[in-house]
């Protein structure tokens, strides 16, 4: 815990490298590091010392002894005591060598909104609070998957004199079995260049990808074709669309002149058809070789079905989305938000007026039937385990499953029989000890049936870790040792719950932060507080707005925001805050920061931690 909510840097050794005093601090290259002030940029020293004061909106990481930096759009190059070496005219421009810089006219500006850098991967929140994250260098094209963006560059000296020819960052490997022929771009098109940099073929493809099996996809005109390791045309380029071919596969799909098919290794037909678009399938979660591909996925008035490798229908277009495989052969589609599961030929694993609900991919059986408002257990081929009589299923660990039938709860374990009667008001999840209620008391169980604690407590619930849990009891909380029934954190009123690292309690409407052990460290009267300790700042809720509070709890900002303000090493010591309808760019003393223009929506959606001891 420290105090001011700011950042700084230790040692290995746990002494001071830079002081506390910026809002951001990045990692050490070259003896350097990126620190961040007010939304500017500079750097720093391995003692602490400010070799280059906050003044820039985006910096790179320092290499061969220098550093990219923007100015108003532009990116020039400083050396280690900050001295401006190359003027800031390029997109891009970064040392690949102690005399040698690599610059580009494009601009790829990557990160996250707010915190833009050069990094080549960038990261934005969905309105349903995930994230999307991406690699800078390639688009998706239809059909072609991701390919490189021509990011054209070029070598030059010190002097900015040109010293190699123009090149791309993102030139795909053409042989990885042979270097010495490599793809380059030259104007806007790409060519096969020999060792020696003379060419094999001149620039003259639009894009161009490696070699698989021997052969290439490349683009001409438009249109697509297939090249040998000589650089020539074994599949000629008359493809609107086309697949690279997998290894071991020797065929992909294509189109041509509105027909969609696949192809072998000679261009030749294997199958035509009149769907939108046909790609391979490949098994959930498995790489892309000959094993893990089981047929072509096609889509069909806008609908989703499954080819063998034949062509031969074994799902007709039916779905939301492409069909999965599982490791255990079974297929797994999506329609009308229900998850639908079949045998590997197509055959459906569920009756017509039934559902299997969770049978997902890498699940263990026993699954759960449902038909009407009653379940069943079934076996991996939908053979029944039990009868249709059970009220309400739930997971319980791996093969075990908590049923509730005529209002009480028991367990059923993979063979359909019965591990623990139904007895129990409640059941949590669990195989060795776990949570069990009786007329409204809860205790801990063994899964042979024998109490480790007598039921006696008004709530319960497991943490983390294997020999610890909450209890509740005439309106106190605390944190049990299970095997002896000695406290790790006495009981105070209020509830609990665990968070990395600390305790939050929540007693009369307001949430305190309490260490493992239940010592209070943070107590500000707040009615919600954040838990994240190590960003160096809470948010926390009073009187209808949010401030922020640090580690040591000192109230740093007042309550003044209409939303909770959370910072994350991702942002780089900004956070966003929403205050009269705008959400602003603010630091860590809550100013707002300039240059990073306000948004009517929030750029970070995401959700709120509940704190609360299992019902």
């Amino acid at each position: 815990m420290f105090p001011g909510g700011l950042c700084g840097a230790v040692r290995r050794d746990g002494t001071v490298a830079v002081p506390p005093r910026y809002d951001w601090v990045g990692k050490f290259s070259d003896g350097r590091a990126a620190v961040r002030l007010g939304g500017l940029y500079g750097f720093v020293d391995e003692e602490g010392r400010e070799v280059v004061r906050p003044q820039y909106h985006i910096v790179d990481d320092y290499s061969f002894g220098f550093v990219q930096v923007d100015v108003a759009g532009k990116s020039g190059l400083i050396d280690r005591d900050g001295k401006m070496v190359i003027e800031p005219k390029y997109g891009f421009i970064r040392a690949i060598g102690p005399d040698r810089f690599a610059v580009a006219d494009r601009r790829q500006l990557h990160g996250m909104i707010g915190a833009e850098d050069f990094s080549g991967t960038w990261a934005e929140f969905t309105p349903a609070g995930g994230v999307r994250v991406g690699v800078a260098g390639l688009s998706f094209e239809p059909g072609n998957g991701f390919v490189p963006i021509n990011l054209a560059t070029e070598i030059i000296d010190m002097a900015g004199q040109r010293i190699e020819a123009r090149r791309t960052a993102q030139a795909p490997a053409f042989d990885k079995d042979d270097p010495s022929i490599r793809w380059m771009n030259k104007d806007g098109l790409w060519g096969l260049a020999r060792a020696d940099d003379s060419w094999l073929i001149e620039p003259r493809f639009s894009s161009a990808s490696s070699l698989i099996d021997g052969l290439a996809r490349v683009w001409v005109n438009g249109k697509a074709g297939f090249i040998d390791r000589a650089g020539n045309f074994v599949i000629p380029p008359v493809f609107d669309r086309a697949e690279e071919f997998s290894a071991g596969v020797g065929r992909t799909s294509v189109e041509r002149e509105g027909i969609v098919g696949v192809i072998d290794k000679t261009g030749s037909w294997l199958f035509r058809t009149d769907y939108q678009r046909i790609h391979l399938a490949t098994s959930f979660g498995k790489d892309r070789d000959p094993a893990s591909m089981f047929g072509w996925y096609f889509k069909k008035a806008e609908r989703w079905g499954l080819l063998d490798l034949d062509g031969r229908v074994v799902l007709d277009a039916d779905f939301d989305q492409t069909v999965q495989r599982c490791d255990d052969g079974r297929l797994v589609a999506y329609k009308n938000k229900e998850w639908l599961y079949f045998k590997a030929d197509g055959s459906p694993l569920q009756p017509p007026d039934g559902r299997l609900i969770d049978a997902s991919c890498g699940s263990i059986p026993p699954y759960t039937m449902k038909i009407g408002d009653k379940f069943r257990l079934v076996d991996a081929a939908s053979n029944p385990l039990t009868q249709l009589q059970f009220d309400e299923v739930r997971w319980a660990g791996p093969g075990v499953k908590n049923v509730k039938v005529d209002g009480k709860w028991g367990r059923i374990g993979a063979d359909g029989r019965w591990l623990l009667e139904p007895r129990f008001d409640y059941l949590s999840a669990g195989l060795d000890i776990f949570v069990a209620s009786i007329d409204g008391k809860r205790g801990f169980i063994r899964s042979d049936g024998s109490w480790l604690i007598e039921p006696k407590f008004d709530a319960a619930a497991r943490r983390r870790n294997s020999d610890t849990a909450f209890v509740t009891f005439s309106g106190s909380t605390g944190v049990l040792r299970l095997n002896d029934q000695t406290w790790v954190a006495p009981p105070r009123p209020g509830v609990m719950c665990d968070v990395v690292h600390t305790l939050v309690s929540e007693a009369g409407g307001k949430r305190s932060i309490l260490s493992p052990t239940g010592e209070t460290w943070i107590d500000i009267d707040a009615e919600r507080i954040g838990a994240n300790l190590e960003f160096g700042l809470l948010t926390f809720l009073k009187n209808g707005k949010w401030g922020l509070v640090d580690t040591a709890g000192q109230v740093m900002v007042e309550p003044q925001f209409d939303d909770p303000v959370y910072f994350s090493s991702g942002f780089r010591g900004i956070a966003w805050a929403r205050r009269d309808h705008n959400w602003c760019a603010i630091d860590r003393r809550g100013r707002a920061v300039s240059g990073i223009a306000c948004v009517d929506a929030n750029p970070t959606p995401g959700g709120r931690f509940e704190c609360k001891v299992e019902p």
